[in-house]
């Protein structure tokens, strides 16, 4: 993704990763955005010439759309306020999703059901079963990748060391609801502390909804709020009664995000191992790597003491 100025003012051209989504899903995507723009601070892709929102180039789709106003600077401005603010945002991208009307070739990503099993329960089984035969591969290879940076080595250690003593109780919690109708609609399911840009202590940018198809809201609470607050209670305490009152959330709903937040901790440390190993990670970024992993190592060793997995 490129910023240029224009006339206009600023300007965002994103190229879509080649080979990737199918240009029936993002066309989707582009309605879906179009609707909620009322509602929520989403960039809407601008039309070409002809009418269409994405242009072909070198064999990739790209697209032009507004600079979204706003730093992601949560962290360094924590506050009550600024939560209850971003959970209202999020709360808002839903109420206004879940009227959004698809049509029948995009209704598979875009669509709302009243009982649907969570696909991201379902994935994260299926993830977790496909690492079972091929883990100490994984790790291997990601040791080697890493080479001399010691703390990318350390971190990659202790991720596998918890992650071994935890992916058990991980899949437990997860088959136990795995068979579980939920009210399903658009989601985000990749909303975290980057993608929301804020001017003060208001929210100016949702960016980067690539990921944005159907499941459950509870995946981008467990995604935001992991994000935001962390392993902080009165954080989370907080954010859902928000959502609650500006959405509604069932009991189900609510343990559901639980599952979901410590599935997404424990399975993170993972996800990374796999990126690594099969060269999905600039290897040259070595510092900044190894802090991300020495942060999802972190969250893995708090949940496996707050459940007893030490």
């Amino acid at each position: 993704m490129w910023r240029i100025e224009t006339a206009r003012g600023p300007l965002a051209v994103r190229g879509w990763p080649h080979p990737g989504l199918p240009r029936r899903r993002i066309e989707g995507l582009h309605q879906l955005l179009d609707h909620v723009g009322a509602s929520v601070p989403v960039a809407i892709p601008i039309p070409t010439s002809n009418g269409d929102r994405l242009a072909r180039w070198n064999q990739q789709l790209w697209q032009l759309e507004p600079w979204m106003p706003g730093v992601a600077d949560f962290h360094d401005n924590p506050s009550p306020e600024r939560l209850s603010e971003a959970i209202k945002t999020l709360a808002s991208f839903h109420r206004s999703a879940r009227e959004f009307v698809p049509g029948d070739e995009t209704r598979e990503w875009f669509g709302s059901s009243d009982s649907r099993k969570s696909p991201a329960v379902t994935e994260r089984l299926e993830q977790l079963d496909g690492w079972g035969h091929r883990w100490n591969e994984l790790v291997a290879r990601a040791l080697r990748v890493t080479g001399q940076a010691e703390e990318c080595s350390r971190a990659i250690e202790e991720i596998d060391n918890l992650f071994r003593r935890g992916r058990g109780w991980i899949g437990d919690q997860l088959a136990m609801v795995e068979t579980t109708t939920f009210r399903c609609q658009p989601c985000l399911r990749d909303v975290w502390h980057d993608h929301l840009l804020w001017t003060g202590d208001h929210v100016t940018g949702l960016v980067d909804p690539g990921s944005c198809r159907i499941d459950n809201v509870a995946i981008d609470l467990a995604r935001l709020l992991g994000s935001l607050v962390e392993d902080d209670v009165d954080g989370w305490e907080l954010g859902l009664s928000t959502y609650e009152r500006e959405a509604g959330l069932s009991l189900e709903e609510t343990s559901l995000v639980t599952v979901l937040d410590q599935s997404g901790v424990m399975m993170a440390g993972a996800v990374w191992i796999e990126r690594l190993a099969t060269g999905r990670v600039e290897t040259g970024w070595a510092t900044r790597i190894g802090r991300k992993l020495a942060e999802v190592a972190r969250r893995m060793r708090a949940l496996s003491g707050r459940v007893g997995l030490e």
